[in-house]
């Protein structure tokens, strides 16, 4: 297996800003995805989140998009629905897009201080995630399964980057979860997923 790398490409730049894709990678890896197409200011603390996850696991790549503006709301600038990424778009998402990951979590902010989990992933899975986050955060902790943060559609690429397209997990994070609690989403996660 080769050694992963970052690699970050400058989508748009602004007077006072800008818009980075990034990947960590090893060319290889099919086992799990972190994601968080919504990072910098667009949605605080989800690329440190998802990129400190994907570095601290042997068999994990990250993929994050990074808005930062001195003058402009990051999230009018740069928040594009989920189902709105598109490999010709984001050269870096290309290089990932057939692989088919086994395991693909995209994390994503919250304006509520909450947590919910979504995805296309079948019930069974968001619920044990749901449990593991219940024992761990100080805010309540919901399964979806359909609306605005549902994220079930086919075009959702957590959804289209797993193998088979048999849905990843969306997880919205509200600021207690970002901020106070991330260690314990973090050893949520972790303990989910071994």
């Amino acid at each position: 297996m080769s050694r992963p790398t970052i690699t970050t490409r400058p989508l748009e730049v602004t007077e006072t800003g800008h818009y980075t894709e990034l990947l960590y990678d090893d060319g290889e890896n099919d086992d799990r995805l972190w994601c968080a197409a919504h990072g910098g200011f667009v949605e605080p603390g989800t690329a440190e989140l998802a990129l400190e996850l994907a570095t601290g696991s042997a068999t994990a790549s990250c993929w994050a998009c990074l808005g930062y503006d001195e003058e402009h709301d990051e999230f009018d600038l740069w928040h594009p629905p989920s189902s709105e990424f598109a490999p010709g778009t984001y050269p870096l998402l290309e290089r990932i897009a057939d692989r088919g990951f086994e395991t693909v979590i995209s994390l994503h902010g919250l304006a509520a201080d909450e947590v919910i989990v979504g995805g296309g992933a079948d019930e069974r899975t968001k619920g044990a995630l749901e449990t593991a986050l219940e024992r761990t955060v100080s805010v309540p902790v919901k399964t979806v399964t359909g609306g605005p943060y549902g994220g079930v559609s086919p075009q959702n690429f957590v959804n289209w980057l797993a193998r088979d397209g048999t849905g990843g997990i969306q997880l919205e994070l509200g600021p207690t979860a970002r901020t106070t609690d991330v260690d314990a989403v973090r050893s949520a996660l972790e303990s989910w997923l071994e």
